[in-house]
């Protein structure tokens, strides 16, 4: 007996294409960690530690609150940041293409991924995440950081 004969009508099956979050689609998450090192890296670089707590605090507004609140005051509770294995990914396809540099344990923009993110940060695009950023930027210092990971 064919599925035919018991449905009582023809039947197909058609692929279709999955939902792919944009977060994990390299492109998005290039033009992310460029907006990343224009607006919290200091002189357009950052440390890798700094990059997955900008991308972290950018996924939800509950992480940004929860950072918000623990602003390095080693008193409250750590908020619990989960690093990304993707955004190492992305930064070697970056370096790949001249986009940043690993320098002395710090990303950095190169001159075209300067220009890249101005061109970026000119648009009307990824307006919550650059938002999230410009408001976390003086909280995320080096020693906040250090502190989030090592509990300093």
């Amino acid at each position: 007996m064919k599925i035919e004969d018991i449905l009582n009508a023809p039947f197909t099956f058609t692929v279709r294409k999955n939902f792919t979050p944009c977060d994990t689609r390299p492109l998005w998450k290039s033009c992310l960690i460029i907006l990343t090192l224009g607006i919290v890296g200091k002189n357009n670089n950052a440390s890798l530690k700094k990059i997955h707590v900008a991308n972290w605090i950018t996924k939800d507004t509950t992480h940004f609150h929860s950072f918000m609140e623990w602003e390095g005051k080693d008193e409250r509770k750590r908020p619990d940041v989960r690093l990304e294995p993707s955004i190492d990914r992305i930064i070697d396809l970056l370096v790949s293409n001249k986009i940043v540099e690993k320098l002395n344990g710090a990303i950095e923009l190169t001159e075209k991924g300067i220009e890249i993110f101005k061109e970026i940060d000119s648009y009307e695009i990824y307006m919550d995440e650059k938002k999230s950023l410009s408001n976390v930027k003086r909280y995320l210092t080096d020693a906040a950081i250090k502190r989030l990971f090592e509990g300093v």
